[in-house]
C-alpha cells in the first residue's frame, strides 16, 4: 500500500506545474459537482420520502372516510372499553408511574432484565417506530410528557411473522394506541415494555407531523401542530401551569381563600384601561328600554374589594381580564392576572410578600427537572437579588425623577404645569396630555430604564397616578403621594400594589377627577367610576393592602420568552381568530 501511494505521488510530481494546477482545479471542481449532486440526491430522496409519507396518510384518510360511522368507530375509533377487552386483564398504568415504579427496581436488581409475572396496560401516542424485519418493532410511546420504549416481537406474542406483520404494518407516528406487556430493560439498560399481545389502535393520525416548525407565523396560527413537534413550546405551557400552581399553594398556605368574581359586568373597572363593550339580549335597561350595555372586566379589583368590605379578610383570584388596547409583543386584549387583598397590612408588608412569593416561584422552578430550560434565567435573577443584599432594589419615584430629569417636578401636577415642565426639558409631549399620561410618560423616560436585572420597587408615586390608593403629603417635597409601588424587572412592569383608599368621600372625589380628565383630554384609560362600590364602602372598609401581578409577563420572564404569544396557549387574539 505504501509503495503504491509513493509511486502515485511520484507520477503526479513529475507533471508540469501548469498541468498540476489544472488537475488540482479540475479535481476540486469535480468534488464540488459530486457534493452538489449528493446534496441534491439527498434532498430529492427526502422530498420523495415526504411525498410518500403524505400520500400514505392521505390514502389512509380516504379509506377511513369511505366507511360508515359504525365501521369507522369499530375499526379506528373504538370506545376505550372495547380496546381494553382485547388486552389481558392487567393493571392499567400511566407511563410516568410505570417509569417511577420500575426504573429504580431494575437499578436495584442489576441481574434482572425482565419481570415475567407482572403485566401492565400502557396507552399513549407513537413518537417513532423502528422496524427490524417482519417480526420485530421498537416503538417510542409518550404520555404525560414521559416516554417509554415498547419492544414488540412476534415470538413474545406467539405469532408467525406474517401474522405479526399484517397486524402491525399500518401503525404510524402520531397514532394513539394501547398495549399490554411486562416490564423489562434492554442490553443498554433502557426501560421497556415487552408487549405480549397485538397492539390495539385507539385513534389514528391522519396527517404526517413535520420534523419541526420554525416559522413564527406558522407556529402561532397552528399551535396544535406546534405543541406536537416543538417540545419547548409545550414546556413553556407546563412552566406556566407550575407558576400558577405555586401561586395558589402560597396563598392557600397563608390562609387566603380563592374566589371567582364576575367577568361580564356593567361599567365598573378598577383599572386605567379602555374596556370591551357588549350587550345582553335578555336584560333591558329600565330607563331606556334598550338592551343593557355591558362591559368585560378590565380588572377584578373592585369586586374583590367589595368582598373585603363583606368580611372576607384574605382573598385572591387568578383569572382573565380584558382591555380594548393595542396588540404587540407584550400586550394582548385578553390576559391573566393574580390579585390578592388582605385587611390590616401596609406597604412594607406588601413588599415583603412580593419578595417572598417571587423567590418561592423561582426556587420551585429550579427544583423541577422537567423545566431545566427555566433554570438559567431563574439563577440569574437569584444572583441579582443576592448581589443587592438579598432583597429587591428600591427607587423613590419623585426624588429619582427630579434627579434624572435634572429639574424638580412642579408642586402643582396639573396638566398645564406638566406641559410647561416638558417644555423646559425639551421633551416631546405624549398624544394624550392628561396629568396621568404625562406623568406616566415621564416614568417611562427617566425611571423604568433604571429598573434592570434586579427586581425593583418603584414607590411613592404621585397621587394622580393612583386613584384607588391611599395617599398622603410627602414632607420632603410637598407632593401628595400614594402608598403604592410597582415592581419592575428589565424595565418592564410586573406587579402593582398599594394600600387601598378606604375613605368613601375621598374615593368619590377621586372618581370625579377621573371623569373630568376623561372628558377634558379624551383619556380612554381613566377609571370608569363605580359608585355602588363607594356606597358599599360606607358600611366600613378596613385598612387593606391590595396586590396584582400579570401572569403572562411573569411566565415570559421566567421562561425567557420575548413574545407574549409564546406563553398563551393559542397565541394573541389575531392568532386565536385563525384557529
Amino acid at each position: 500500500m505504501i509503495s503504491r501511494v509513493l509511486r502515485r505521488s511520484c507520477v503526479i510530481s513529475r507533471r508540469p506545474a501548469a498541468l498540476r494546477t489544472l488537475s488540482s482545479s479540475s479535481i476540486q471542481q469535480q468534488k464540488q459537482q459530486d457534493d452538489h449532486k449528493n446534496k441534491t440526491t439527498t434532498k430529492t430522496k427526502q422530498a420523495q420520502s415526504s411525498i410518500i409519507g403524505e400520500a400514505d396518510f392521505a390514502f389512509r384518510k380516504q379509506e377511513i372516510e369511505k366507511l360508515d360511522f359504525k365501521s369507522q368507530d369499530e375499526n379506528y375509533y373504538p370506545p376505550i372499553s372495547k380496546v381494553r377487552a382485547k388486552l389481558d386483564n392487567a393493571q392499567t398504568i400511566r407511563i410516568p408511574e410505570f417509569r417511577q415504579q420500575f426504573e429504580g427496581f431494575f437499578k436495584e436488581n442489576p441481574t434482572l432484565n425482565k419481570i415475567e409475572d407482572q403485566y401492565f396496560i400502557l396507552d399513549g401516542k407513537i413518537k417513532s417506530i423502528r422496524r427490524a424485519g417482519k417480526g420485530s418493532i421498537f416503538i417510542d410511546l409518550i404520555q404525560d410528557g414521559s416516554r417509554v420504549q415498547l419492544m414488540v416481537h412476534h415470538k413474545v406474542m406467539g405469532l408467525e411473522k406474517d401474522q405479526f406483520s399484517s397486524h402491525h404494518a399500518n401503525f404510524k407516528p402520531g397514532d394513539l394506541i394501547s398495549c399490554v406487556g411486562s416490564p423489562g430493560i434492554t442490553k443498554v439498560g433502557e426501560l421497556s415494555l415487552r408487549v405480549s399481545k397485538p397492539i390495539q389502535l385507539a385513534a389514528p393520525s391522519l396527517h404526517p407531523l413535520p420534523p419541526k416548525l420554525t416559522d413564527p407565523s406558522l407556529i402561532y396560527s397552528n399551535r396544535v401542530v406546534d405543541y406536537l413537534v416543538n417540545e419547548r413550546s409545550k414546556n413553556v405551557i407546563l412552566a406556566r401551569a407550575k407558576i400558577i400552581s405555586v401561586l395558589r399553594k402560597y396563598f392557600d398556605e397563608k390562609g387566603f381563600i380563592e374566589v371567582s368574581t364576575p367577568i361580564i359586568c356593567s361599567g365598573n373597572s378598577g383599572a386605567n384601561a379602555n374596556p370591551f363593550e357588549t350587550s345582553s339580549l335578555h336584560i333591558k335597561d329600565p330607563e331606556s328600554n334598550d338592551f343593557k350595555k355591558l362591559t368585560l372586566r378590565v380588572a377584578p379589583e373592585l369586586w374583590l374589594k367589595k368582598l373585603i368590605i363583606s368580611g372576607f379578610d384574605k382573598i385572591f383570584e387568578v383569572g382573565s381580564s380584558f382591555r380594548n388596547e393595542g396588540i404587540d409583543s407584550t400586550h394582548n386584549p385578553e390576559f391573566t392576572s393574580c390579585e390578592f387583598y388582605q385587611t390590616f397590612i401596609g406597604l412594607e408588608d406588601l413588599m415583603k410578600i412580593t419578595e417572598e412569593l417571587l423567590l418561592k416561584i423561582i426556587n420551585e422552578l429550579l427544583k423541577d427537572e422537567k423545566l431545566v430550560f427555566c433554570h438559567e434565567r431563574c439563577q440569574k435573577l437569584l444572583a441579582e437579588i443576592e448581589a443587592n443584599g438579598g432583597s429587591f432594589k428600591r427607587i423613590d419615584f419623585l426624588s429619582e425623577l427630579n434627579k434624572q430629569a435634572g429639574s424638580p417636578l412642579p408642586l402643582n401636577l396639573s396638566s398645564e404645569s406638566l406641559i410647561n415642565y416638558y417644555t423646559s426639558l425639551n421633551l416631546p409631549l405624549p398624544k394624550v396630555k392628561s396629568s396621568m399620561q404625562l406623568l406616566d410618560n415621564l416614568s417611562s423616560t427617566f425611571l423604568e430604564p433604571l429598573c434592570q436585572e434586579c427586581p425593583t420597587f418603584l414607590y411613592n408615586l404621585p397621587e394622580v397616578l393612583s386613584p384607588l390608593a391611599k395617599s398622603s403629603t410627602n414632607p420632603e417635597n410637598g407632593h401628595s403621594v400614594s402608598n403604592r409601588f410597582e415592581l419592575y424587572i428589565n424595565g418592564r412592569e410586573y406587579a402593582n400594589a398599594y394600600e387601598e383608599e378606604n375613605n368613601p368621600f375621598k374615593q368619590v372625589s377621586k372618581f370625579q377627577q377621573q371623569l373630568q380628565s376623561k372628558d377634558e383630554f379624551n383619556d380612554l384609560e381613566t377609571i370608569i367610576p363605580d359608585y355602588k362600590y363607594t356606597e358599599f364602602m360606607e358600611w366600613g372598609m378596613p385598612p387593606t393592602g391590595g396586590w396584582g401581578i400579570g401572569i403572562d409577563r411573569l411566565v415570559m420572564l421566567l421562561t425567557d420568552c420575548d413574545r407574549i404569544d409564546s406563553v398563551l396557549t393559542f397565541g394573541k387574539l389575531p392568532d386565536v381568530i385563525k384557529q
